[in-house]
């Protein structure tokens, strides 16, 4: 579209990019990820449902919002590489803040406020988009009690902290294992 402002034209341009489709697939294994208000857990798994590699991306809230948001894509990026370079899809917890934050007025000040600095959204946004940009397929799977059953079947028989074993529990789900 071609728009006169006499000094001045504006052109619009509209096109498509066809997206392939993901390369990656759960048949080798899957990369899991545990989001957190200070950090990422990741951990990734065989074909078996075994791990293979846990990772921890910390993430510095005291950042400025730009430095917040450029630590944000570079952690992006570094996930989608571990997805892709081994050819997994990546499992998230499939999260809905809204019905939580209704209920913010009836929490303490400071859970209100920790609650409010959580990127969980933004944070998810960067890692899908580059995900899909780069061919690595997302699943989401139910949140439900993935903390719980890590900490209660998980922490003690493999010796990790309760974030790792919920990026197990979420990765499982999205293989299809059920704990």
């Amino acid at each position: 579209e071609l728009m006169d402002y006499g000094e001045y034209f504006i052109v619009k341009a509209i096109f498509e990019k066809h997206m392939n489709l993901p390369k990656t697939n759960t048949l080798y294994g899957a990369v899991g990820i545990d989001i957190n208000v200070d950090h990422i857990a990741l951990c990734e798994t065989n074909m078996d449902g075994n791990i293979v590699l846990i990772k921890k991306y910390p993430i510095h809230k005291e950042n400025t919002k730009n430095k917040r948001n450029e630590e944000l894509y570079q952690l992006a990026i570094e996930i989608m590489e571990q997805c892709k370079s081994k050819k997994k899809s990546l499992v998230v917890e499939d999260l809905n803040f809204k019905q939580l934050k209704t209920r913010m007025l009836y929490r303490p000040k400071k859970q209100n406020k920790t609650l409010s600095s959580f990127a969980y959204k933004k944070i998810l946004e960067k890692v899908e988009r580059k995900c899909l940009m780069n061919e690595v397929d997302v699943i989401k799977v139910d949140p439900k009690n993935t903390s719980k059953i890590g900490k209660e079947k998980y922490t003690k028989i493999k010796g990790l902290s309760v974030h790792y074993c919920a990026a197990y529990v979420i990765n499982r789900r999205g293989m299809g294992f059920v704990d």
